[in-house]
């Protein structure tokens, strides 16, 4: 029972502690420090800092970097900073290893929201959402999905004399865009883990769950998308 009267407290359930953690560190192997190149006049990591500190559902905001002027822009937008090491600053880096540097500094957090610095069209009110499934819900991890409506064929090697093989269509049968209900991938926005997870080794496990974000938010600009192209669609349905 908590305690409405403030009196002694006893009984009073301190709510498991949600810290964002947006991973940006200062070598790109594509555009030097992409993270904080300006994208439709903001620095690219200040839309998901923006859309995580307004969603109002973190107890903590963070950036975790090794590079002086990406803390700086964090540090402008309101988010804490972790100077992460150089062990967890390389190429061959996983966003697994920096979660966990992360949380050998940070032993009052609970929940790590991993937000992709390089997804800008994130909303709050999807951060909001996923926050429920993890603390009402009982979750232990959600991650971001979207929706796609693609036919994947077998893939033939250079060489070898082999026929390609439809893996999720009957082409006698082809349907319609509306008569199918497509297929979940994993979008990269976010993702969420209790701490106890992340110290086994998964950012998805225990009782999992997706999120599915629409498609016109799944903006990943590592993966599909140029810098031009992104500004107009964060410019058209980015969170301002």
């Amino acid at each position: 029972q908590r305690n409405s009267r403030g009196g002694q407290g006893r009984g009073v359930e301190k709510p498991p502690h949600l810290a964002a953690l947006i991973l940006a560190r200062g070598g790109s192997k594509g555009i030097p420090l992409k993270n904080i190149k300006h994208l439709a006049g903001v620095p690219l990591i200040g839309w998901g800092l923006r859309a995580a500190l307004d969603s109002g559902v973190f107890q903590s905001v963070w950036v975790s970097t090794d590079h002086d002027e990406i803390e700086n822009v964090a540090k402008q937008f309101g988010a804490q900073v972790h100077r992460r090491s150089s062990e967890v600053s390389k190429d061959s880096s996983t966003s697994l290893d920096a979660i966990i540097e992360f949380l050998n500094y940070h032993n009052e957090v609970d929940i790590v929201g991993n937000i992709q610095a390089t997804s800008p069209c994130l909303h709050p009110t999807d951060l909001q959402k996923v926050a429920e499934m993890i603390r009402e819900e009982g979750y232990d991890s959600v991650f971001s999905v979207v929706r796609r409506h693609q036919f994947r064929w077998s893939e033939i090697q250079k060489g070898v004399r082999e026929v390609t093989e439809p893996l999720n269509l009957n082409p006698a049968k082809r349907p319609r865009r509306q008569d199918w209900d497509g297929e979940l991938y994993e979008n990269g926005s976010f993702y969420f883990a209790k701490r106890h997870l992340i110290e086994m080794g998964y950012l998805q496990g225990g009782k999992m769950a997706y999120y599915e974000m629409r498609a016109e938010h799944s903006v990943d600009i590592d993966v599909d998308i140029d810098w031009p192209i992104a500004e107009q669609r964060v410019l058209r349905y980015g969170y301002f």
